[in-house]
């Protein structure tokens, strides 16, 4: 575990104190522990969005020391604004070492695949994360697929994942698509297709004059 934190115990609630706590440098926090009961917490925002910034994901056990006691805990949720982006509230958790939990852990194609690089196909990432079980000391940053092979209209799903069955346990149906290699036209008409779902009938009707 390399992600630490000094925090430091809060009494002051409510969203003026927080407000005030952003401005001061500050992110409001929450330590929930196992049996429900809430610690409110501050931690420093610049050292919290540097660790962020060195993960791929945002759910990572993280090593926090607060009121002079070290102690582990899953950085479970990070509220961000909408606007600007940045972290307005975090929700760390305790949990039990020897206990699994539930995840969400990113998925990341790396290497270039065959159907984009000699054929001139396009890759189209469709699934960009997943939620996985496992002990909190065996968290994943990011799950890698290989999509070198892949060649132009191969698809790879759940189930082509490479992953430590023995540690962990996807939590998807095996047969969703995780990324595959359009042809260029495909690839074109699907773009055309979702455009016009989001822009409404005018803009459709456009299109099909345009394509007349």
């Amino acid at each position: 575990m390399d992600a630490k934190m000094i925090v430091s115990s809060r009494e002051l609630k409510g969203s003026s104190n927080a407000r005030r706590m952003r401005r001061d440098g500050q992110i409001p926090g929450v330590v929930y522990g196992d049996g429900g009961e809430a610690r409110p917490v501050s931690l420093p925002a610049h050292e919290f969005e540097q660790m962020l910034h060195h993960h791929a994901g945002e759910q990572m056990m993280v090593e926090i020391e607060l009121d002079g006691k070290t102690e582990s805990v899953l950085l479970k949720d990070v509220q961000h604004d909408p606007l600007s982006g940045n972290v307005i509230h975090v929700d760390f958790l305790e949990v039990a070492l020897n206990k699994k939990i539930k995840v969400q852990v990113p998925v990341e194609p790396v290497g270039e695949a065959e159907g984009v690089k000699s054929q001139g196909g396009i890759l189209d990432h469709s699934l960009y994360s997943l939620d996985v079980e496992c002990l909190p000391a065996d968290i994943l940053e990011k799950i890698e697929v290989d999509v070198s092979a892949l060649k132009i209209g191969d698809v790879m799903t759940v189930k082509d994942i490479s992953i430590d069955t023995s540690k962990y346990t996807i939590l998807a149906d095996e047969d969703i698509v995780v990324t595959s290699v359009l042809a260029p036209r495909l690839a074109a008409e699907t773009e055309g297709e979702e455009g016009a779902e989001g822009a409404g009938p005018e803009v459709i009707t456009e299109k099909k004059e345009g394509a007349e």
